[in-house]
């Protein structure tokens, strides 16, 4: 039996805004988030998963940012890969990327439990 070889393809989106064109990378949102939130518990982690999955169920751009933001608002700790990918994408972003791109973070920060931060805090 010939095995065949998997493909993966980075998961992107490509927005046209007027004549321009900017691709959101979701990919590299998910890997910058993974190493900021490596370093944070696992509670945190868990309450703060919870609230963003209930801002993407009501469609709810601005809490979702809200609590992101909030929840990296932290100068003496490393969140720039982070800060950099959002700036990027956070004014361009349609409403149908946004679960797409809510669920790259959401993914990001849970694969990251057990991952050295602190189980309670």
């Amino acid at each position: 039996m010939e095995e065949k070889e998997r493909t993966t393809r980075p998961a992107v989106w490509e927005l046209k805004i007027g004549d321009e064109s900017k691709v959101i990378e979701l990919w590299k949102l998910k890997k910058a988030t993974e190493s900021s939130f490596a370093h944070v518990s696992d509670n945190y982690k868990q309450k703060l998963i919870y609230n963003l999955l209930e801002a993407v169920k009501n469609n709810d751009q601005s809490t979702f940012f809200y609590l992101l933001l909030k929840s990296i608002n932290k100068p003496n700790e490393d969140f720039t890969d982070l800060w950099e990918n959002l700036n990027d994408y956070y004014d361009v972003l349609p409403e149908d990327a946004f679960a797409n791109f809510a669920y790259s973070i959401i993914t990001g920060i849970m694969n990251t439990y057990n991952k050295g931060g602190k189980q309670n805090e």
